[in-house]
């Protein structure tokens, strides 16, 4: 899931922006989505383990975990990838591309 966040948003900034051509900043995308897509599912675990004093079975024990950690990582994963695209606002084309494309990749990631 992680690595399938890289190529999924190079294909949607080349869809919004209609280059394919990106700035060598952008390939340090890779070093920062492992970090954050690690956080994830370090959040999906932890509630997951937490999930085991609430409910009994596997299945209301998936479902407590999806709700719960899915809150909690979509707000820090939204928070994250809106720091992200506020690099739009820069007057240098590089950062701006960086920007894009950072917080498409937190979002898809999440």
């Amino acid at each position: 899931l992680i690595a399938s966040a890289i190529p999924t948003s190079y294909v949607l900034f080349a869809l919004v922006t209609g280059s394919n051509k990106m700035s060598i900043a952008s390939f340090l995308s890779v070093f920062l989505i492992v970090g954050l897509g690690s956080d994830v599912v370090f959040v999906y675990t932890d509630f997951w383990a937490d999930s085991r004093l609430r409910k009994v079975n596997y299945g209301s024990r998936m479902t407590w975990t999806l709700v719960h950690a899915g809150k909690a990582s979509l707000a820090t994963s939204v928070t994250t990838a809106l720091s992200f695209f506020a690099n739009l606002a820069s007057v240098l084309k590089p950062l701006r591309e960086f920007g894009f494309f950072m917080g498409l990749c937190v979002i898809v990631v999440w």
